[in-house]
């Protein structure tokens, strides 16, 4: 008797996955360095008004548990982004940056958001609603967009929308909306663009970065890669140094 229950308690522990490291739920490569992945689901009664945003996004959590409250950095895909699975858009090179022991880095919070097609602002906004509201240990004065292509002109559009929102925001490779522009002059943006990238992004970058000095920003700056285009321009930026220092050096509290 002794034997068949303490193979039935062997039995009944192999059907509980992980039970006693208490990781129930949780897949394998779910954590990397200091980041813990999570894919979340936006509750019907919100994602009813998304317009072409996917209610599962990613989001990744500081496993390191600190005092202060954590920045959240939002990551909006290209085109390409759209026609991936949401499984297919774990761990980019843009997030691993921050799940590597290299460097020093902020304990910080990204969420990565999936759009069938261009960005919508108002979804975003809902989105984001819901994030902070379940995720209390967000700094909400340390709110940070980056988007490259479609990305990036989701990200400037979101922030001409909702320029409170937002510490700072690097938009890259982008034709620029400047219809809202005005209010935008003091938020910090560092845009980027390749030379060799198509006219109307390399003349909008340079207008938007007129048009708000024009209006007193001194928190506008570009960099244009020489001889990069469209597709070797994210190469570049990656050897950029200093950028995300230069994005989390800003806070609402400007």
């Amino acid at each position: 008797m002794k034997f068949l229950s303490c193979l039935y308690s062997i039995v009944l522990l192999s059907l509980i996955p992980n039970a006693v490291g208490g990781q129930v739920g949780k897949k394998p490569g779910d954590v990397r360095g200091d980041l813990q992945l999570e894919v979340i689901t936006i509750p019907g009664e919100i994602a009813d008004d998304f317009v072409r945003l996917n209610p599962q996004a990613i989001l990744y959590r500081p496993l390191k548990v600190v005092k202060e409250k954590s920045p959240l950095l939002i990551f909006l895909h290209g085109s390409g982004g759209s026609r991936r699975s949401i499984e297919r858009s774990r761990w980019t090179p843009d997030v691993r940056r921050f799940a590597s022991s290299k460097g020093v880095k902020p304990s910080v919070n990204i969420l990565v958001p999936q759009s069938r097609g261009p960005w919508d602002p108002n979804s975003l906004n809902a989105m984001l609603d819901h994030v902070l509201q379940n995720n209390t240990g967000i700094d909400t004065d340390r709110i940070y967009c980056v988007g490259y292509s479609m990305g990036g002109k989701g990200s400037w559009e979101w922030a001409m929308a909702s320029p409170e929102r937002f510490a700072a925001i690097i938009p890259k490779a982008f034709i620029p909306d400047l219809s809202g522009i005005k209010g935008m002059a003091q938020l910090p943006i560092w845009a980027m663009v390749g030379t060799k990238d198509s006219r109307p992004r390399v003349e909008g970058i340079q207008n938007m970065e007129r048009e708000l000095k024009e209006l007193g920003s001194t928190v506008v700056k570009t960099t244009i890669f020489d001889g990069a285009n469209h597709g070797s321009t994210p190469g570049e930026i990656r050897k950029l140094e200093g950028v995300y220092e230069w994005l989390f050096s800003h806070t609402l509290s400007r």
